[in-house]
C-alpha cells in the first residue's frame, strides 16, 4: 500500500513557486506560435488595425487560400517533402552500413578510418571551396545537391556505432553460422533491432532537411527546386516577390489578404508538418540517444 508523503509548508510553496515557472516558461514558449497562427486566420484589415493577441480578429481562411493557390509555394513544398523524405533515407541508409562496418572488431584498419571520419567534424574546407566543389560534380541547380552533400554524417555514425556494438555478438555469429551474408544480418537482424536508435537519428535527419534553407541560396538559382525555406526566406528578406494574385485583387478591394497574412500562413504551413512528425518519433527519442551513448 502506497503511503502518501506529507509536505511541509515551505515544500508546497517551493513546488508552487516550481509549477508556475513552468506555466510561464510555456506560455513564453507558446505564444509566439499562437500569435503567428491567429494572424494567419486574421482579416488583413482588421489584422493591421487590430492588435492581436491570443485570438485571431475576423476570422477567415482567405490567407491559407491564397497561399496554397500559388504555383511556386505549392512547387516549394513539393520539393522540401521530397527533399525530407529522400535526404533521411539516404542519410540513414550510408551512414548506417559505415558504422555497421566500424563497429566491426576485426576491421582492417579500423583506428585510422575512425580518425579519418572524426577529423571532418572539427575541420571544414569553408565555404568557397564547397561551391568549387559543387560546381566541379555539376551539382548546381540539380535536386542531388540537397542529397549527396549530407548522405553521411560523422556525429549519427557514431552513434550508431555505439548501439551496433550492444547487440549481442553471439546472436550475429549464430546467424552467420547458419550461413546468412553480412548483409542479411544486417537487414534482417541488426536493422529490425535498432528501431529507437534509428528513429531518434530519423528524426534529427529530417528536421534539418525541413529546415535547411542555406544550400537553397549557395548552389539553386532555378524557381522549380527551391525548397520551401529557400523560397520562405527570400519572401521576408524581400528578394522574391509574391505571385497571388489574390494579394492584388485584395489590394483593390476588401483587403482581406494582405501580405503580412500570406507571410504569417507560410510560415504556419512551413512548421506543422514537422511538428506532425516529431510525436510519433518522440517516445523513441531519448531511449535511441541513450542506448547510442552508453559505449563510445
Amino acid at each position: 500500500m502506497a503511503v502518501a508523503i506529507r509536505q511541509t509548508k515551505t515544500e508546497k510553496a517551493a513546488t508552487g513557486v516550481f509549477y508556475l515557472f513552468i506555466i510561464g516558461l510555456c506560455i513564453i514558449t507558446l505564444y509566439p506560435f499562437i500569435y503567428v497562427f491567429c494572424y494567419s486566420i486574421s482579416d488583413g484589415a482588421a489584422a493591421a488595425a487590430t492588435v492581436i493577441t491570443v485570438y485571431p480578429v475576423g476570422p477567415t481562411l482567405e490567407n491559407y487560400t491564397a497561399v496554397f493557390n500559388d504555383k511556386n509555394l505549392v512547387n516549394a513544398f513539393i520539393v522540401s517533402v521530397s527533399r525530407t523524405v529522400l535526404g533521411t533515407l539516404c542519410t540513414l541508409f550510408v551512414t548506417m552500413l559505415a558504422a555497421y562496418a566500424l563497429s566491426k572488431p576485426n576491421l582492417v584498419a579500423k583506428k585510422f578510418i575512425m580518425w579519418f571520419f572524426m577529423i571532418t567534424m572539427y575541420f571544414n574546407a569553408g565555404m568557397l571551396p564547397n561551391f568549387v566543389l559543387m560546381t566541379k560534380l555539376n551539382l548546381l541547380n540539380n535536386f542531388l545537391v540537397y542529397l549527396l552533400p549530407v548522405m553521411f554524417s560523422t556525429y549519427y555514425m557514431i552513434i550508431f556505432k555505439s548501439f551496433f556494438e550492444q547487440i549481442p555478438s553471439s546472436l550475429l555469429e549464430s546467424a552467420v553460422l547458419d550461413g546468412a551474408s553480412e548483409f542479411v544480418v544486417f537487414t534482417q537482424i541488426v536493422i529490425p533491432s535498432s528501431t529507437a536508435v534509428i528513429a531518434t537519428i530519423a528524426l534529427f535527419a529530417g528536421v534539418w532537411q525541413w529546415n535547411a534553407y542555406f544550400d537553397g541560396i549557395l548552389y539553386v538559382s532555378e524557381p522549380s527546386l527551391q525548397p520551401l525555406q529557400t523560397l520562405m526566406y527570400r519572401i521576408l528578406q524581400g528578394e522574391q516577390a509574391f505571385s497571388l494574385s489574390q494579394i492584388a485583387a485584395a489590394e483593390q478591394g476588401a483587403r482581406r489578404v494582405t501580405s503580412e497574412g500570406i507571410k504569417m500562413s507560410m510560415l504556419i504551413v512551413s512548421t506543422v508538418p514537422i511538428l506532425c512528425v516529431y510525436p510519433f518519433l518522440q517516445k523513441y527519442f531519448v531511449k535511441g540517444i541513450m542506448l547510442g551513448a552508453v559505449k563510445g
